[in-house]
């Protein structure tokens, strides 16, 4: 039985071989899509998983404000511990740092190195592949090396317990070796050191330096929250309000609203994978783009549904041709069961066939999801097993039992009497499928249109700076004392002998994903008793060098003594939040503003511009993190050997490459997510709208099909052939206008939640679903009259001859 089936498949497919062909292929690719999209889901959730205490282990942020902590207080943790038994441990860590480990002749640059505590592997068990547990960490200066790190240092399998070696001027000794194993986790260090483990009376009572990161380890969760608070306002916050002679609720009131006050604990597996909002604080590896993961999967959803409708559609007008073969069949004896059996057979090798063809489409699309993503989407088998059952499972209730339930129910006399394929019944769910692909496609269409117009409207932005004949590069990176800006004094002398370098200056400001040096003034202006502003200190020069642009007033001058001292500007934010109109007599505390600057981006077109607060540097104190330099960049390659060659005289002690980057391409970075989502959703699109206008292409042409004698003898009868076509077109014009009139509204929700994260952003206008509706037609006349004007085409005597 199962010989004859097979036979029958492969003559029917042999018969249809075009459709049967694309039907595979895009039966493959809403695979495909699957696959990829739920490897990449798993891949992304599966951080700290593994981890057999993540239920317990909390990461403590604290949000809520306009000014996020980056860190807490070395104190706290030990306070914690120390006065509240449901707090089982603790861990204290740093930010990751990039130095260089050398060992004898050997030398290399570790760019993730920890600092913690002796608590790193209770929280983070991974395997020990030298040493033991107990014995790490028991004297200071001690480092625990990750395996492949191990081995450039000492070599493949030799056992560098004991053996000492050289950090940034400091010995330590290696006391341990860990295997990561593949393992995914927020906590992936190439080597841990144990800084926060001795540390000294000053430091555990340094509470008003917010700096390093907290894990804690409890069952009690609500109740910790609760403690962290109790402990910030007696430590932290009462001395503070004594400096300003208030009572500390009071001032903690005041507060709200300005730094972030309201604690919150996260499990471990959130910090990497946060469905509600952004974490703060010291998050070491790079957080998942859960934004990015949904809009993936949500998408790969619609494209595997889009194929899962094209293929019943296609099984359904292919069935329907084949009704007289049933017929016989049920006429010969077959019962409704053998013939449900056959098809449900019938579509399983055809799921076989077009995984098979998914798994090569996957395997070459991996690696440049990868690397576009950023990600490694492994493979496993028995994952992978799974994932093809259930897969194969689905596709077979809902594509293949649908087809197999309408060619049982055939009634033998009516389908051998006359043709089923123009039954009502037959048509209704081919063409509700036809409609929901429409809606499918227009909602692609829109949505990848309006993600273009975003991405477009931020790139062509006013920033209000020019960029891009300024480079920027770290100077000193290591220093922090005035000794750095005397150091820059003469650098810049020197650099501004070499040819193609115009200008040198630099400010406090940081571009893209650099951070900013300033300080935060929080203040009471009239009625508002917080005001919040960035300090920056600038060079005179600098604003010119960024071309940034003055609304009011006058620019800073280093040869008017006051302006060195008491006189600042401010920018158009901050004069906004003054509630102030103009700068004339202005005073803020002790110093006068003498001028307003344009407001001008610096981090990215999601957030908005903080308000600003420019002085010149008095000289003493480092407020710089890199140098920037106007430059003619036709003579780049000219004088960058020489720059280079300056800047290593000034930073003998680096073991880094002299590297830089244009502010413009630092700016660009920032736009990194909303190019990487319109490339997603472009390439989606042309797929997504490939499968929809074939699965019009195929169930037109089988319907036009069934009505060629129809049309023959309305030729002889004479009709035109225009109006031929168009009444052969306009039922799937129809179908077209209701399937775009059901993606309005979803499209219009889920695109408007999604600009919401962008502080700067288009609105959705009326011209959007204008211009996907008439690309949507277009399409679908370009199919559809093609097919009926070749149905036209049909020689008359060869239907109405018996007639």
């Amino acid at each position: 039985m199962l010989k004859n089936w097979f036979k029958i498949y492969v003559y029917n497919s042999k018969k249809n071989k075009v459709y049967f062909l694309l039907t595979l292929l895009c039966l493959a690719i809403g695979i495909t899509a699957v696959l990829l999209s739920t490897l990449y889901f798993k891949e992304e959730y599966s951080f700290d998983q593994w981890n057999e205490n993540k239920e317990t282990i909390y990461f403590v942020e604290s949000g809520g404000g306009k000014v996020i902590l980056s860190g807490h207080p070395i104190p706290l943790a030990g306070k914690l511990k120390e006065e509240y038994q449901w707090i089982d441990d603790y861990l204290l860590y740093g930010q990751y740092q990039s130095l260089v480990v050398e060992h004898q002749t050997k030398e290399y640059r570790l760019d993730k190195i920890l600092a913690t505590n002796q608590s790193f592997f209770d929280f983070f068990p991974y395997t020990l592949v030298y040493g033991t547990k107990e014995g790490l960490f028991q004297h200071p200066n001690e480092l625990v090396l990750e395996k492949k790190q191990s081995d450039l240092l000492f070599g493949q399998g030799v056992n560098p317990i004991g053996k000492q070696v050289k950090i940034d001027e400091d010995f330590f000794t290696v006391v341990g070796v860990y295997s990561l194993e593949n393992k995914k986790s927020s906590f992936m260090p190439e080597a841990v050191v144990n800084t926060y483990q001795f540390l000294s009376a000053e430091q555990q009572a340094a509470w008003r330096q917010p700096k390093v990161g907290i894990l804690v380890k409890t069952k009690h969760p609500s109740e910790t929250i609760q403690a962290i608070e109790e402990l910030y306002k007696t430590y932290y916050f009462t001395p503070w309000a004594a400096e300003s002679n208030m009572k500390v609720d009071d001032f903690i009131t005041q507060m709200k609203g300005i730094i972030a006050l309201d604690t919150k604990l996260h499990h471990l597996p959130e910090i990497h994978f946060q469905r509600e909002a952004s974490i703060t604080g010291n998050i070491l590896e790079p957080k998942a783009n859960v934004k990015m993961v949904y809009i993936i999967v949500g998408l790969s959803s619609l494209m595997f549904l889009l194929s899962l409708f094209n293929y019943v559609n296609l099984a359904l007008c292919q069935i329907l041709y084949r009704a007289k073969e049933v017929g016989v069949r049920k006429v010969l004896g077959g019962v409704k069961w053998t013939i449900i059996k056959q098809s449900l057979m019938e579509t399983s090798w055809t799921i076989c066939l077009a995984f098979g063809l998914s798994v090569f489409f996957f395997l070459g699309v991996r690696p440049f999801a990868n690397a576009y993503l950023k990600v490694d989407i492994s493979v496993q088998f028995t994952a992978f097993v799974f994932l093809f059952v259930g897969v194969y499972v689905l596709i077979l209730l809902l594509a293949g039992l649908i087809p197999a339930l309408y060619i049982a129910q055939y009634r033998v006399l009516r389908v051998l009497k006359g043709d089923f394929s123009r039954s009502r019944s037959g048509s209704w769910i081919k063409n509700s499928f036809l409609i929901v692909q429409f809606a499918i496609a227009c909602w692609f269409s829109v949505g990848s249109y309006v993600v273009y117009q975003q991405a477009a409207y931020m790139t062509k932005k006013e920033l209000g700076f020019n960029g891009s004949q300024v480079l920027a590069f770290h100077f000193l990176p290591e220093v922090y004392d005035k000794t750095k800006v005397q150091q820059y004094e003469t650098f810049k002398k020197e650099a501004l002998k070499i040819k193609g370098i115009e200008q040198v200056a630099v400010s406090g400001l940081g571009f893209g994903n650099n951070n900013s040096m300033s300080s935060i003034s929080i203040f009471a202006y009239k009625e508002n008793p917080q005001i919040m502003a960035m300090n920056i200190k600038a060079e005179a020069s600098y604003f010119g060098m960024m071309e940034m642009e003055l609304k009011e007033g006058r620019w800073l001058d280093t040869n008017l003594a006051n302006d060195s001292i008491q006189n600042i500007l401010i920018n158009e934010k901050l004069l906004q939040e003054l509630g102030e109109t103009s700068v004339e007599g202005l005073k803020l505390n002790d110093k006068i503003v003498v001028g307003v600057i344009k407001d001008f981006h610096t981090n990215g077109l999601e957030n908005t511009i903080s308000p600003m607060m420019f002085m010149l540097p008095n000289g003493e104190d480092t407020y710089f993190y890199e140098v920037t330099m106007k430059v003619d960049v036709e003579q780049l390659d000219t004088f960058l050997p020489a720059l280079e060659k300056l800047w290593l005289t000034f930073n003998p002690e680096t073991k880094a490459p002299f590297s830089y980057q244009f502010i413009d391409k630092q700016f660009a970075e920032t736009f990194e997510k909303i190019q990487q989502q319109k490339r997603v959703l472009f390439y989606l699109n042309y797929i997504v709208i490939f499968i929809a206008l074939f699965g019009l292409f195929a169930v037109s042409s089988f319907t036009i099909g069934t009505k060629l004698k129809e049309i023959a003898i309305r030729k002889v009868l004479g009709a035109s052939r225009e109006g031929l076509i168009g009444k052969l077109s306009y039922q799937y014009l129809i179908y077209c206008f209701i399937g775009f009139g059901l993606s309005i509204f979803p499209s219009y929700y889920l695109l408007n939640k999604w600009l919401e994260d962008y502080a700067y952003r288009i609105e959705i206008g009326y011209e959007v679903y204008v211009v996907c509706f008439v690309l949507i037609v277009l399409l679908t006349l370009i199919i559809v009259v093609s097919r009926a004007y070749k149905a036209t085409k049909v020689n008359v005597l060869e239907y109405i001859k018996y007639e």
